[in-house]
């Protein structure tokens, strides 16, 4: 029977294939349109170690903790125009206290919807008059006004923002301005990260002093750092699509369609922390990261002194006198 080629080529393309859509349609996107190397630059490459000096040993702990947030708060942007300033304002509020009623009904209390005032301007429009002999005239009149309100709702379980939003789009409100995430006791959170990187230290103490090197005797300076990532800093935004190249010496024209824009909420990677606490997410996180840095100084050496012995014998005379004979 002869082998089936086609069926093995078929086989070893597709297996290319899903290779390369695991990998994920953003990180393709990067390799095509990046002028240096993709596999230098998105690698994750090892960092050298460094000795500063023979009796200096320097160690760098970062740490890492994804922690879900305890509560969120949504913030949407409303504008309302009127002809007058208290058409205006009834109109807006209107739509506000529609809002807030769908909102309380989804269990959100109304402690947790907070109305912002963001401004209230007067809006101008041109009038047109031309005279004869002379050119158009554009006068600015008042034509209305506009005011523009933002509302907060807090709220603590993720899945209820659809519904929010749902019931905003009812009211004409579409634009949702942000989220943002709150995690309570972030000084909890760090006080963790310092208790593990000072574990982690110790743990390095105890090996190196069963390989010979004893740290406890030498003197120790340390720093130490502590930031936080929040998801609304953390998503990116890339094109999808391939473009096929045209060879006409440039004498075309080429009209380019319009290509969505996709967002996605990329995390900081764990590639240069030593301890990653709740390593797997699956919804956005709030990152606190902890940078340790210890430096040990070893006590200088002291030259070795060779002591010298002397071997004598004490002899007293029959005078009286004592004399010392040196033994070679």
């Amino acid at each position: 029977m002869k082998p089936n080629f086609s069926l093995s080529l078929f086989l070893l393309l597709f297996a290319v294939t899903a290779q390369a859509q695991v990998m994920g349609n953003y990180e393709v996107q990067q390799q095509v349109h990046s002028n240096v190397n993709f596999n230098a630059q998105y690698r994750a490459l090892p960092k050298a170690a460094n000795i500063l000096n023979e009796r200096t040993i320097e160690f760098t702990i970062n740490a890492l903790s994804n922690q879900e947030a305890s509560s969120y708060t949504a913030i949407f942007s409303v504008i309302q125009v009127g002809k007058t300033a208290d058409e205006t304002n009834n109109l807006i509020n209107q739509r506000l206290d529609a809002f807030v009623r769908e909102v309380e009904a989804l269990g959100i209390p109304r402690k947790d919807i907070y109305l912002d005032m963001v401004n209230f301007l007067p809006k101008y429009e041109y009038d047109v008059s031309k005279k004869i002999f002379s050119k158009k005239t554009y006068t600015e009149i008042p034509k209305g006004f506009e005011l523009q309100k933002n509302i907060h709702v807090r709220y603590t379980d993720p899945g209820v923002l659809d519904k929010v939003v749902t019931a905003a789009a009812r009211q004409e409100i579409y634009d949702i301005v942000k989220v943002d995430y709150f995690v309570d006791k972030p000084q909890e959170v760090y006080g963790q990260l310092r208790t593990a990187a000072f574990n982690y230290l110790a743990e390095i103490k105890k090996l190196y002093r069963s390989n010979g090197i004893v740290l406890d005797s030498a003197s120790v300076i340390s720093a130490e750092n502590a930031w936080v990532a929040y998801p609304m800093n953390r998503y990116e935004k890339y094109r999808a699509f391939t473009t096929q190249a045209i060879d006409d010496n440039g004498k075309g024209i080429v009209n380019e369609a319009d290509k969505p824009v996709a967002r996605f909420y990329n995390a900081v990677p764990a590639n240069d922390y030593d301890i990653v606490i709740n390593p797997a997410i699956l919804e956005p996180a709030v990152q606190f990261s902890y940078n340790l840095v210890v430096r040990f100084t070893l006590p200088e050496k002291k030259p070795v002194v060779k002591t010298e012995i002397k071997k004598e014998l004490m002899i007293l005379t029959p005078t009286g006198e004592l004399k010392a004979v040196r033994l070679d």
